[in-house]
């Protein structure tokens, strides 16, 4: 356990963050109707500072592309980004500010909720259509939230879902480096996937989908979110 004093209580403001030193690592400091809370310093995507985000009442927002995290637990509330931040314990004596943290947890600023494993016995089956960190969402919330049935994640791509926002930074990179997550992580959480296949007819009567290669699939709830297609100019080729 790595334990740091960063002030007094008088030195912070209500609404304030702030980021302050624990070991040899920066933690971000909140106080909030005079209570105090203590998170990663860095936003889980990029790693950007978030005390240089926008905060208002329980919530940072990173200042790079906007995700969204509440203080208090950690936990990410908005995309991009997967991770939610570490929380770490703070305790006020003699009227300073303590900060209290695992030294893994300082290390790892990252931080993936709990999931539970999927169970044979649960024969409930969620489709999910789309490659995008919408259904990838949608797939790790219902781990999550406690949900052990099947989950099959259908998209029209060959390679695992990836961070888009990646692909106007470097031209030169491959599918692997931007991928969400891993194969193994799928794996680990009983995620199914079908890749490089495009859904061609739903029969919401049946609970059904079909897909292009003539193989079907049945569900008992199913979640489309393909997003949109993206606009082709022509006077573009012209420039």
């Amino acid at each position: 356990m790595i334990e740091a004093v960063v002030g007094s209580v008088t030195d912070f403001k209500n609404g304030e963050i702030q980021e302050v030193d624990v070991g040899d690592k920066k933690v971000l400091l909140v106080k909030e109707d005079d209570q105090f809370y203590a998170v990663s310093s860095k936003c889980t995507h990029y790693g950007a500072p978030l005390s240089k985000g926008a905060y208002c009442k329980g919530i940072v927002r990173c200042p790079w592309h906007g995700a969204c995290f509440n203080v208090k637990t950690g936990d990410i509330e908005d995309y991009p980004g997967l991770d939610s931040l570490q929380k770490y314990k703070v305790v006020v004596t003699d009227g300073k500010v303590i900060v209290q943290a695992d030294a893994a947890a300082l290390e790892n600023a990252k931080r993936i909720k709990p999931m539970v494993k999927k169970s044979a016995d649960n024969k409930k089956t969620v489709v999910l259509v789309g490659g995008g960190p919408a259904t990838l969402v949608c797939a790790e919330t219902l781990r999550q939230e406690g949900y052990t049935g099947k989950i099959i994640l259908v998209s029209q791509e060959s390679c695992l879902p990836y961070d888009r926002i990646k692909l106007s930074k470097a031209l030169s990179i491959t599918p692997g480096e931007i991928a969400l997550r891993s194969q193994e992580f799928y794996d680990q959480n009983g995620i199914e996937l079908v890749l490089g296949r495009q859904v061609t007819k739903v029969e919401s009567e049946n609970k059904k989908i079909l897909l292009d290669n003539g193989q079907s699939l049945t569900y008992d709830t199913l979640v489309v979110a393909t997003g949109g297609s993206l606009a082709f100019y022509q006077f573009l080729v012209q420039i």
